[in-house]
């Protein structure tokens, strides 16, 4: 790709021309009097789709977003070039850069030629019988560019080496890593390869499938110069034709948009697991304003699933229109068009289509706006007819109502909330003031002709977050829990304190993510270096920094033997906090009622006051046993 493409493939012409003249929607184009010459009637037009603009007036020209401002600017190309990259956020590379990045791509195309060979020859028979059982067609196979990794941890470097690389080159490509003896070990081994290549048909690096046990199943290639799958849509270079007629189809996993494609369903693309960046949407969103997310079954019952979701809403708010001082700039787009589809149980979009192809477009069809998915989805997880489980769905479902910043869509979402639960907008809107003040972030740095990031982001991959709104108790019980991850077993009762009882959506993260690992393997002895580590791998990477923060926080000096105190102690406050917002919940949701309430309401009020009295017991129980010893 050359930097021209670059910058044009990050900037939408409708907007960058929406400065210049005021564009009406006209079909699938934009219209407007050119801004060129005098006219009363519109004869200037935009193209969303080819990106490029035309006068049929008087003018009678057109080109691209670098004709139109060299026309409007009166701007050399160069001129032009250093304005638009400056918009777009490329840093304009240098000869010695552009070298490297090319070294890149060719030490990438070498490497897909040497696993294809491998998968053709006889040490590649196994792979291709998993491939054939898997339904992977020949001609998918070859239209993917699949591929096989040799186990013995060499064959690829050797090769690539023989063709002149460096050993410094192959490691920044990431196609080898370097050990701390100074040898050099492929990157994968023993896997099959995916090669992913970006819009615009060039190879940026590689996913993999381990075909046995080994862990982790799957496996891209490290963040090279060349490769950030944060940027990708995997598929996206051959759904583009398809994707701007038909909408686009999302789904999560390489196989599921190769067995679509491989059935005739090219608008089809692929996430590779993670919630959809500012740069994917921003891809997407110069295709086309509709998008379908495909899930399984049981998407709606697994957390991760839903702080993908959230992340997936709250970014398609928005569209990347540049950056300014190295911070990503959004811009407000109207009426965007975010659906799910929900497979039958047991079933990923790979089976589904193998065994039902004729079945797919339908339910692609089916897909439902995704707040209209979540209500009754979030709403199954607990006892929405308590004041204790509807104030959980309004704590789960706050962040996308706040991401939305049109009044009337936004209180279109309040009134469906309300009436879902069964509760009155007043009540509602009063007990969401307290998720008002969780979803708080810190905005980045204005941009020229840039709006600002939605105020009201609260998911995790949210970029910053406000020193003010840091909570002492919640960062204490952290770095309590990763300075010293003995007290995981020290003090079972750990297990009980809910990600709930965090207010700080970077903290719950952490925490959920902290307890994960720890379920995962218990009996397993773990430093703290070992566990923060582990951690930083498996949160996004915005939340590295804050991680970093808590594992290095400084606690008041103490003997081993009073942490466990300590620990009890601030779980106990986290919960009692927790408990008395939902005493708080509940007394606005009775405001106004009969003095004597239904016997089953009358039941949860005194069964969330006998949880407040054990808490308090728990509390002064935890202080005399972490401090009365001192």
């Amino acid at each position: 790709m050359t930097v021209v493409d670059d910058i044009k493939s990050r900037l939408d012409i409708v907007e960058v021309i929406s400065g210049y003249a005021t564009l009406q929607r006209s079909g699938n184009s934009y219209k407007a009097n050119c801004p060129f010459h005098q006219e009363r009637t519109p004869s200037f037009y935009v193209n969303p789709d080819r990106q490029s603009w035309h006068c049929f007036g008087g003018c009678a020209t057109g080109g691209d977003v670098f004709t139109f401002i060299m026309k409007a600017e009166n701007l050399e190309f160069a001129e032009a070039l250093q304005r638009l990259a400056q918009q777009a956020g490329v840093t304009l590379p240098t000869r010695e850069r552009r070298t490297e990045l090319d070294v890149a791509y060719r030490i990438n195309e070498a490497a897909r030629d040497y696993f294809q060979q491998y998968l053709a020859s006889s040490m590649g028979a196994d792979t291709r019988t998993y491939l054939e059982r898997r339904g992977i067609a020949r001609e998918s196979v070859a239209k993917f560019q699949l591929g096989l990794s040799p186990r013995d941890g060499q064959g690829l470097f050797n090769h690539l080496r023989r063709q002149e690389f460096t050993p410094e080159q192959l490691v920044q490509a990431g196609a080898v890593h370097q050990n701390q003896n100074g040898g050099y070990r492929d990157a994968f081994r023993g896997r099959l390869m995916i090669p992913i290549l970006n819009s615009q048909g060039e190879l940026g690096g590689f996913g993999s499938r381990a075909l046995d046990d080994s862990m982790p199943k799957y496996l891209n290639t490290a963040r090279t110069p060349v490769f950030d799958k944060g940027r990708l849509l995997y598929g996206l270079y051959l759904a583009k034709e398809s994707a701007r007629r038909q909408g686009i189809v999302i789904v999560e996993g390489y196989m599921d948009a190769i067995m679509a494609h491989q059935h005739g369903f090219d608008n089809v693309v692929a996430s590779m697991g993670t919630a959809l960046t500012e740069h994917q949407v921003a891809e997407v969103r110069r295709l086309t304003n509709s998008v379908t997310m495909a899930l399984d079954a049981d998407a709606a019952g697994q957390q991760a699933t839903l702080r993908s979701l959230e992340s997936s809403w709250q970014v398609f708010q928005s569209r990347v229109v540049g950056t300014a001082r190295g911070t990503t700039l959004l811009q407000r787009q109207d009426n965007p068009e975010l659906k799910v589809v929900t497979l039958p149980e047991g079933k990923d979009p790979d089976e589904f289509i193998r065994q039902f192809p004729e079945r797919w477009p339908e339910l692609v069809r089916q897909g439902v706006p995704l707040f209209e998915y979540l209500l009754p989805a979030l709403s199954a997880q607990v006892d929405a007819a308590t004041p204790q489980g509807k104030a959980r769905v309004v704590e789960l479902l706050f962040p996308f109502i706040a991401a939305v910043e049109e009044p009337i869509q936004q209180d279109h979402y309040f009134r469906m909330l309300a009436g879902h639960l069964s509760i009155g907008e007043d009540t509602l809107k009063a007990s969401v003031s307290r998720f008002a003040a969780q979803a708080k972030v810190a905005r980045p740095a204005p941009g020229p002709g840039a709006a600002s990031r939605p105020a009201a982001t609260a998911g995790a991959n949210s970029p910053a977050f406000a020193a003010s709104d840091r909570e002492p108790i919640e960062d204490r019980c952290l770095a309590l829990l990763l300075q010293y991850p003995a007290l995981l077993s020290e003090v079972p009762e750990i297990s009980d304190l809910s990600p709930d009882y965090f207010r700080r959506p970077e903290n719950r993260e952490i925490y959920a993510q902290l307890t994960q690992v720890w379920a995962e393997a218990p009996s397993a002895p773990v430093s703290d270096g070992a566990l923060v580590e582990t951690l930083k791998e498996s949160i996004p990477e915005a939340l590295s920094e804050h991680l970093i923060s808590l594992a290095e926080k400084k606690l008041p000096p103490s003997e081993m033997r009073h942490r466990a105190g300590e620990l009890r102690d601030v779980a106990a406050r986290l919960e009692e906090r927790y408990l008395k917002e939902l005493k708080r919940v509940e007394q606005a949701r009775f405001a106004g009622e009969p003095a004597e309430l239904p016997a089953e309401s009358e039941q949860e009020a005194l069964a969330l006051n006998r949880r407040l009295k054990a808490n308090q017991q728990a509390r002064n129980q935890a202080t005399q046993n972490a401090f009365g010893g001192r």
